[in-house]
């Protein structure tokens, strides 16, 4: 009966230091398991964020491309502007050359032919002395340098309002070619704000779900570590550790005892 009696409490014994070791391995197992899992949620968390940073960067870089051809074509549209615009002064520079010495050559010939038909009428005409002829004509000759001195002044004021509506035509059209292409770079870096705002609404908006739903999955994994738990402590029951001894919780002397064999099972079902 002795012999029986310090069997049944080595029994008791072994089966206290193999619940606490199943006990211990349960909980390091478990924190493994959820320092894994905190890992794995970790990454998740940072894959959103790397994904949402490359598509972010490639956004970036495709306006970037977008704006370096815009202003490549906007140099190209002012220089093409700058060179009509050039052409149509030097077009006119030469025109109003032309018509400046051409001028001379036309009032020379006008002068002439207006001097022989004066001189005519002055022939036909029987008033006046031939003195008064002489000075007749010397009054029609100054009258005619003053008239091509105005004809010439009508031309040069002609020649600068022309060249001044041209010069006011080619500016006034350069700056609303500038003005159009600035509304349009604008309109592009607008473009390119919305879009990156949708990319950050959308990530938020991921990562917001994503949190959503981690909580289920700890509140799972909670869950099953505590359905473990729970099941060892129904297969050992409850063992209070004071130093290294323990204290068995109240149970019949019928399952107080477990053969190897059994404990051997139930420690490789935990693992």
């Amino acid at each position: 009966e002795r012999q029986e009696k310090h069997m049944k409490q080595l029994a008791e014994v072994h089966r206290q230091k193999v619940a606490l070791l199943e006990s211990q391995f349960l909980q390091q197992k478990q924190q493994l398991l959820r320092g894994r899992e905190a890992a794995i949620w970790e990454k998740e968390k940072q894959q959103l964020h790397e994904k949402h940073q490359l598509a972010k960067s490639q956004l970036k870089d495709l306006f970037f491309l977008k704006r370096h051809q815009m202003l490549t074509r906007h140099q190209k549209e002012v220089e093409q502007m700058k060179r009509s615009n050039s052409a149509k002064e030097d077009e006119m520079q030469r025109r109003h050359a032309l018509e400046k010495k051409r001028l001379p050559k036309i009032q020379k010939s006008e002068a002439k032919t207006r001097a022989q038909m004066f001189k005519q009428s002055l022939r036909l005409s029987t008033v006046g002395s031939p003195e008064d002829d002489r000075v007749k004509m010397k009054q029609f000759e100054e009258n005619e340098k003053k008239r091509m001195k105005a004809e010439q002044q009508r031309q040069e004021m002609k020649h600068k309002k022309q060249w001044e509506e041209l010069v006011f035509r080619n500016e006034s059209s350069l700056r609303e070619l500038e003005q159009l292409q600035a509304e349009k770079r604008k309109m592009l870096m607008e473009q390119e704000t919305q879009k990156i705002k949708e990319l950050d609404d959308q990530y938020a908006s991921e990562l917001r779900e994503w949190k959503q739903q981690l909580v289920p999955r700890k509140q799972k994994l909670e869950e099953e570590f505590q359905r473990q738990k729970d099941e060892q402590e129904k297969f050992y029951g409850t063992v209070i550790i004071t130093g290294s001894e323990g204290m068995p919780a109240p149970r019949p002397d019928s399952g107080s005892f477990r053969n190897k064999e059994s404990v051997k099972s139930r420690h490789s079902t935990v693992i």
